[in-house]
């Protein structure tokens, strides 16, 4: 079985990277990769896995259409030499152009969709369905992505659920005991209850009429206002840097920070120490717009107690007073009571975390997600 895998960067998306590593390693799926550069970044660790890596960029040239008619010979050439058994992509920009190139090749055509944003936008959504053919699936890394799919008339044997791994199995255990790290770096008291969020700074999507950003650090940063107006002792954290030159974004949302809260908010910028620190926190809260399972699936794989906003694939593993705590999306008022209710229960939100741990275990373990996308596989190709 070869598969052509094709992600649109050389940085990140090592999600894809430890998916395709793990069906190369237990199956034997001869799997090549096309990235934009074959050297840099991500290229390596595929290289240091031995699997191979061509150069190419796939994606819809949106803001260099002149582009269209290259990208897409290009795409030809390298199906025709490596004549793959399945496409696989995780990217929107990348399926969008493969549809267009390969629209006359009858190879079957799989779009893992790592989130349902692009789904929530009337037009984004038209384009990718429209555009698509008898040779296109469907894996949700959710299951508000499948739901949509399927109202949009697409064939349930063609929509798929299987989750991105990431957090599950062993990982639960990597993470350590707090030892007071944060407390030390930033003076904080014993008393001091640290409610934290952990995200990158994305700017807004303009495209998207966005005028913030979609992981919610302004609710965050409301919601922990109205909380010290009754607990002084609760202590935003925010953790994360920019993402692809973000940092004027960054700067606002701090601005924003010191006008609402003072010093109520810490700032800790990009740590890489966070199997350290996670549980430090008392609270670990995604307020996000729009998300897959998030950083949601890393804070119950900490054991830590979590709140999240009622989107996307947040509710798949956030189970409202079972796992953590839903509250309504762009709502600071009622993220503040859930952070409250927290803040006095904390002995039930910690059962509530060890609940989530289990369940990211098991729901999100490596073994379990690529045995899913191996049947997937068989599936298509009709050995099963």
């Amino acid at each position: 079985m070869r598969i052509l895998q094709v992600i649109k960067t050389n940085n990140g998306a090592n999600w894809a990277f430890e998916q395709a590593k793990f069906l190369f390693e237990k199956y034997g799926i001869e799997i090549i990769t096309v990235l934009p550069d074959e050297k840099e970044g991500m290229a390596q660790k595929y290289k240091e896995a031995k699997m191979p890596v061509v150069k190419g960029d796939f994606s819809l040239p949106t803001k260099q259409p002149w582009l269209l008619r290259k990208r897409i010979e290009n795409i030809k050439k390298i199906v025709d030499l490596y004549q793959p058994d399945i496409i696989h992509t995780h990217f929107v920009t990348n399926i969008l152009m493969l549809r267009i190139a390969l629209k006359s090749r009858n190879i079957p055509r799989i779009f893992q969709v790592p989130g349902p944003l692009h789904l929530e936008n009337f037009f984004f959504k038209k384009v990718d369905v429209c555009l698509s053919n008898k040779n296109d699936f469907w894996i949700g890394t959710c299951k508000k992505t499948c739901e949509i799919y399927l109202k949009e008339n697409i064939s349930r044997d063609k929509v798929f659920l299987t989750y991105y791994s990431g957090y599950g199995g062993k990982t639960c255990d990597t993470y350590e005991e707090s030892t007071n790290i944060l407390h030390k770096e930033f003076n904080l008291s014993n008393n001091d209850i640290l409610v934290g969020m952990v995200a990158y700074f994305y700017s807004p999507k303009r495209y998207l009429f966005q005028k913030r950003g979609l992981k919610g650090h302004e609710d965050f940063i409301d919601a922990i206002r109205l909380v010290r107006k009754k607990n002084k002792n609760v202590k935003g954290i925010i953790i994360g840097k920019a993402w692809d030159n973000a940092e004027w974004y960054e700067k606002k949302v701090k601005d924003y920070a010191n006008k609402k809260c003072g010093d109520g908010i810490i700032f800790t910028g990009f740590r890489d120490d966070m199997k350290k620190i996670y549980r430090e926190l008392d609270i670990a809260i995604h307020p996000s717009h729009s998300e897959n399972l998030g950083g949601a699936a890393e804070s119950l794989a900490a054991g830590v107690p979590t709140i999240a906003t009622d989107v996307g694939g947040f509710p798949d593993i956030v189970l409202d007073n079972q796992t953590g705590l839903l509250c309504k999306m762009k709502n600071p008022e009622d993220l503040s009571e859930k952070i409250n209710y927290a803040v006095g229960h904390m002995n039930l939100m910690t059962c509530y975390a060890q609940e989530g741990k289990e369940l990211v275990r098991d729901l999100l373990d490596i073994n379990r997600c690529c045995e899913s996308i191996y049947q997937i596989y068989r599936k298509i190709l009709g050995e099963c």
